[in-house]
């Protein structure tokens, strides 16, 4: 092959070089506008975010901070259930970041926190956080380092027991105190302080305590928020099953009609009760090994009460009547509004008894 020939295929695979380039950056923006449009529009974005971050590497290459951030993404997008994918997605990016900035750089803390939300592990989660504090303390911010042990609270209490779950409840405290004094009342990030400081003291058994938290996430909405909100519908929720729980029915009622007037009642299905008691696995049947099930119809009373049981089909015998229709006498419901008005309205439920062998 002469010189000149050797030229022009190597100035011809140059040019088809270029042109692979050009159509890959071109299919990756487009991609990636197409993802962020699906982001906003609050719909499915994992295939897409998938995508981005494949054609990205190519793109910017194995080690660019882009595409870290473009793993990222991907960890975001997927289910909750997909940890193990999740946890290696976020490690991908972390590995790259923190070769290119450091191992407590500003640039490693969302993949940290990844990492600490979809590991399995306890300790490496406990171990992953200390970092997110530690490089919060360095930003001289005392916000980010409330925001940082308040995320690490969240996390540990979800995944730790025994010492771990105690440091979780320190770090609550520290950030809860910051908010507290240096937020306004109607601040997110006090409301989601409220919350967890609500659970911490239920499983504590200060009922209390959990009581007063929701109350006041209940009072911001209420005061100083002019709409509804998942938010709010779960402080009230949580307020009637808190509040049954220490025996206060009267108390739960006013949250059950504020629940009522903010989800309008379908007919067409069944109705989820605020409130819940298990029945009783019968004895005589539990030695005898037998399942059974209930379906029963009832008033749901403009307060939420349960009235009115009527047994309309059985299997198993009348001891599995008997225990469903004194579980169900407990619960509580949102009741149905019309023009304004709770009223009472028909619902049913099916209890299964079932031994699990």
């Amino acid at each position: 092959m002469t010189k000149s020939s050797l030229a022009l295929c190597m100035a011809l695979l140059f040019s088809q070089q270029s042109m692979a380039n050009e159509t890959t950056t071109q299919e990756f923006n487009d991609t990636y506008r197409a993802y962020v449009a699906a982001v906003k529009n609050q719909q499915d974005s994992s295939e897409l975010a998938k995508k981005a971050f494949e054609l990205g590497k190519k793109v910017y290459g194995e080690s660019a901070d882009n595409t870290a951030n473009l793993a990222i993404n991907y960890a975001n997008s997927l289910d909750k259930s997909e940890q193990e994918q999740r946890f290696e997605l976020y490690r991908t990016a972390y590995e790259i970041l923190e070769q290119n900035h450091g191992k407590l750089s500003a640039q490693v803390y969302d993949s940290l926190i990844g990492m600490a939300e979809s590991t399995p592990s306890a300790k490496r989660a406990d171990t992953y956080l200390d970092d997110v504090i530690a490089i919060a303390e360095k930003q001289n911010s005392a916000k980010l380092v409330a925001d940082a042990k308040m995320t690490a609270a969240r996390i540990l209490a979800y995944k730790g027991t025994g010492e771990r779950y105690y440091t979780a409840k320190k770090y609550l405290e520290e950030a809860d105190d910051y908010y507290q004094e240096n937020l306004p009342n109607n601040a997110v990030d006090r409301i989601s302080a409220d919350f967890l400081v609500a659970a911490f003291a239920e499983n504590q058994r200060k009922y209390s305590t959990a009581i007063e938290r929701l109350n006041h996430v209940v009072s911001v909405f209420d005061q100083e928020l002019d709409f509804d909100h998942q938010t709010e519908l779960n402080a009230h929720s949580k307020l009637v099953h808190l509040y049954e729980k220490t025996g206060k029915s009267d108390e739960a009622t006013k949250h059950c009609l504020a629940i009522a007037k903010m989800v309008p009642w379908k007919e067409s299905q069944e109705q989820e009760p605020l409130y819940r008691v298990h029945p009783k696995y019968p004895k005589s049947k539990v030695q005898r090994m037998e399942d059974g099930s209930v379906v029963m119809e009832f008033e749901v009373t403009p307060s939420g009460f349960v009235d009115n049981i009527t047994v309309v089909g059985s299997e198993g015998g009348s001891a599995f009547e008997r225990e469903a229709v004194k579980a169900v006498k407990q619960w509580r419901y949102a009741p149905k509004f019309e023009n304004g008005q709770a009223i009472a309205a028909t619902s049913r439920v099916q209890l299964n008894f079932k031994i699990n062998n």
